[in-house]
Formats: structure tokens, C-alpha cells, sequence
């Protein structure tokens, strides 16, 4: 896999998200600025007990051209789908790579909540496929 190490920078991580935000209504707004099919690992972490997102997610491109333009795009963005005044910062998130990531969240236990409802979202060859299937791969 490339850009695992030490390569250019492939994870963004995102910021001041409104917290209503879905993970979802999320990724149909990333898809609908021009990102659709680009990234192979996205995670919007969740408050469990208040269904809400804690306002930052993790979106890990294919290219790390691509990474650079949303990193661009989304820098002082305003999300169109929620009211909010909050207002976008990207940076590299300090985990890179789908593998890595991956691995990161297995350990964090994260795969029971809520019935898969709040799970990273992973795609091979453009076709979402589950999160658990890929984490064997990478054990």
C-alpha cells in the first residue's frame, strides 16, 4: 500500500463538523463537492449516548493530490447541510493510510457500537465493504 510511511500525506482529518451532522449527510456533502470515489476510509466519530458526531472525522484518499485538494476545499468551509456557524479546518491526521488506520480503530473497539450504525466506512475498487472483513485482513 502506498503513502503508508513516511510518503506524502493521505488522511485528512476534519474539524468543526456541526455535531447533528450524520455520518451519512456528511458523506453525501464530501461526495457533492467533487470527492466521490477518491477516499477508501472515512470515520466520523460519534457521542454515543447523545447521538451526535464530536465534531471531527477522518477521510483517508486514494491520492495524495486528492487529500491536498479537499484539504483546500474544506479549509474554511461552512457546512451546507446544518445551520451552524462552525467552520472547517483541515489537517494530516497523525495516523496515515487506510492499513494503519484500520489496524488503529480495531483496537479501539469501536466495531460494536450501535449496531454498525456509527462504524468506519471502508471501500475497495469504489464498492463500500465491511469494516470487520478489512480489519482481518490487516490483523
Amino acid at each position: 500500500l502506498a503513502n503508508e510511511a513516511n510518503g506524502p500525506a493521505t488522511t485528512a482529518m476534519l474539524r468543526n463538523i456541526p455535531n447533528r451532522l450524520s455520518q451519512n449527510s456528511l458523506l453525501d456533502e464530501i461526495d457533492a463537492e467533487g470527492f466521490s470515489g477518491l477516499y477508501d476510509f472515512f470515520y466520523l466519530p460519534m457521542d454515543v449516548r447523545n447521538k451526535t458526531n464530536v465534531g471531527y472525522a477522518f477521510i483517508n484518499f486514494l491520492d495524495p493530490a486528492n487529500m491536498t485538494r479537499f484539504s483546500e476545499h474544506f479549509e474554511g468551509y461552512r457546512f451546507k447541510k446544518q445551520n451552524s456557524q462552525k467552520i472547517a479546518t483541515v489537517n494530516p491526521a497523525h495516523v496515515q493510510g487506510l492499513s494503519r488506520n484500520v489496524q488503529q480503530l480495531t483496537k479501539k473497539a469501536v466495531l460494536h457500537f450501535n449496531k454498525g450504525e456509527y462504524k468506519p466506512v471502508v471501500f475497495r475498487d469504489g464498492l463500500r465493504v465491511d469494516f470487520e472483513d478489512l480489519a482481518k485482513e490487516y490483523s
